[in-house]
């Protein structure tokens, strides 16, 4: 974060507003709350998920005295959870907010250098800490990659934005790929990412049965111990969700209705599956996977369960506390945070992703 970004673009002149809590907060991104998505677990660094399933088939033909005795088993694996450091380290000296609407929440004297108490903190500077760290387990529980690269190195992070953002832990999109590349038949194609606009991906979308044709191919080609779990969801982009919507309304004359169950989470009901309207995973990718004309699979829908998708933290919860403090020789106001993180897919058969 510059310097000179905090509210240095912020002019102010005797008479304007001098009260930080009357400023209004301008929305980058939307706040879902990432504990509504995944099954977050308290785990330790290299521990073991084993997971167990049926036992195999029984019941052959015949009866009567000395029957054959077979050796049988359970359906059984395991994977291990590799916990990824993670830091939040900024420091700010006050003289950033002089000129500026804070200036009037500065202390005064020796004190004036303190910021870590008073009306910047706790109205301005806190709250934009923890809304930027939720966009950040966003950012590592779903966009994370070890190897992320620009795209002018090979990768697909938009050039400029530091691919160090991303490095804590593979993410989810990371470990879908890997499944359907194992087995593509858990992969359903959507066309339209493959256009080289963003006016042509957002015109092949909307064409007559495709956003519809997508979910239902989704749906049929998906493994039948998905098929069959109650609990199953599919999570749609903004962008492809809107797509059905629209495709609904325009080939069947028909209304896809979405309910807010909580903050951040749209649920309608498409072919008695539930589906839900993930809008962070749009922001996300114009920010971070974006060549400048068009955007790195704008349109993904992932069919699993919520408990098959889990976040692995050593810790109570994944949101550490910050340590804000003032440093009196050198007069600088320093925040840190730190914690660990991995993703995990349990069961790689209760899954099915298209893009």
């Amino acid at each position: 974060m510059a310097a000179n970004n905090y509210l240095s673009n912020i002019t102010f002149c005797p008479g304007d507003v001098t009260a930080l809590r009357d400023l209004i907060r301008e929305e980058f991104w939307s706040d879902e709350n990432l504990r509504n998505y995944v099954n977050i677990l308290r785990v330790k660094n290299g521990e073991k998920a084993g997971f167990w399933g049926d036992l195999d088939d029984v019941g052959v033909a015949g009866a009567g005295c000395n029957p054959t005795y077979k050796d049988g088993g359970l359906a059984n694996s395991g994977k291990t959870w590799e916990l990824g450091d993670w830091n939040i380290a900024l420091k700010i000296c006050y003289t950033v907010l002089e000129n500026t609407i804070a200036e009037y929440t500065l202390n005064t004297g020796t004190a004036i250098q303190d910021l870590t108490s008073g009306e910047f903190m706790d109205v301005i500077l806190r709250p934009a800490l923890e809304k930027a760290m939720r966009v950040m387990m966003w950012r590592i529980a779903y966009f994370g990659d070890k190897n992320a690269e620009n795209i002018t190195d090979g990768g697909i992070i938009t050039d400029g934005v530091d691919v160090e953002l991303f490095k804590a832990c593979d993410g989810f999109f990371k470990r879908f790929a890997a499944i359907v590349t194992a087995n593509p038949a858990q992969l359903t194609a959507i066309a339209a990412n493959a256009q080289t606009t963003y006016a042509t991906q957002k015109s092949a979308i909307l064409g007559s049965g495709v956003a519809t044709g997508i979910l239902d191919t989704l749906k049929f080609n998906a493994p039948a111990k998905l098929q069959g779990d109650p609990d199953g969801v599919i999570l749609l982009t903004g962008r492809l969700a809107d797509a059905l919507a629209y495709d609904i309304k325009k080939t069947y004359n028909a209304i896809l209705p979405w309910e807010a169950v909580f903050e951040g989470f749209d649920i309608a009901e498409y072919d008695g599956v539930r589906v839900a309207r993930v809008r962070i995973w749009d922001q996300m990718i114009d920010k971070f996977e974006n060549t400048g004309a068009a955007w790195n699979k704008p349109f993904r829908a992932v069919y699993s369960t919520i408990r098959n998708l889990g976040v692995g933290t050593n810790a109570e919860d994944l949101f550490s506390d910050f340590d804000i403090f003032f440093d009196k020789k050198d007069r600088y106001n320093y925040i840190y945070a730190t914690g660990k993180i991995d993703t995990m897919v349990f069961d790689d058969e209760k899954l099915q992703v298209a893009w």
